[in-house]
């Protein structure tokens, strides 16, 4: 059975947003990003329903995964899944995970890391699956949709990037333009599966995540071919 529903955020601000440059490597959070991520476990309305955390293993992601969802881990018995299908487009340095042994030595006592080992052991090469070519970025948007349908858990929280937010949940054109709004640093929708003949994983974002960001206008479906409300 598909998850009831997923919870999608965008990291918080980090130093390449301040500083308007991708030329630096896995970077962290500013201490704005942090003020973010505590707002936003503050007003997050669904931490008593959350049965699972995945996260980008790009570093401000994973940050703001452990600041942003603290009430659900405070227990100190849940650790954040690693899930490097959901890392950044492109390939450059702010984009490029760090090696998983710094990873590991960071993030290792909160953080499971399985999932970027074999057959994701490539997972920051930014090569074949992990390439920032459209055709590559659809493909693994749809595996990574594909993947949090098959699992068990009830409501899951992903913690992505702005860039590849769109093609997971697309509205995204053929050119890889984004179709609407820029998520927000620290942004969170919802969504759910539906079911449509001929597609495959698709969701739609709910009534009342678009609500609740003041958007108008219905939650848009999306498929296999990253399409639109079933338009290219």
């Amino acid at each position: 059975m598909a998850p009831h529903a997923i919870h999608f955020i965008r990291h918080a601000e980090g130093y390449h947003n301040l500083l308007e440059t991708e030329d630096i490597p896995d970077p962290d959070l500013t201490p704005k990003g942090k003020d973010q991520c505590e707002q936003l476990a503050t007003i997050f309305p669904f931490f008593d329903r959350i049965d699972l955390v995945c996260a980008s293993p790009i570093r401000r992601a994973l940050q703001t995964a452990l600041i942003s969802t603290e009430p659900y881990l405070r227990s100190g018995k849940r650790k954040i899944l690693a899930l490097p299908l959901a890392q950044e487009a492109t390939d450059t340095p702010a984009n490029t995970p760090s090696d998983i042994s710094r990873l590991q030595d960071e993030f290792g006592h909160v953080v499971d890391f399985h999932r970027c080992l074999a057959p994701y052991n490539d997972f920051n090469t930014k090569k074949g699956r992990w390439s920032p070519e459209g055709p590559a970025l659809r493909a693994r948007a749809l595996e990574l949709r594909k993947f949090l349908r098959s699992r068990d858990e009830r409501e899951i929280v992903v913690v992505s990037h702005g860039n590849f937010l769109h093609y997971i949940t697309g509205d995204i054109d053929d050119d890889g333009k984004e179709t609407t709004g820029w998520w927000k640093n620290a942004e969170f929708r919802t969504y759910r599966y539906v079911e449509r003949e001929g597609a495959d994983a698709l969701l739609e974002e709910t009534k009342e995540s678009v609500r609740m960001r003041g958007a108008s206008g219905p939650g848009e479906v999306i498929g296999s071919a990253g399409t639109v409300n079933g338009k290219p």
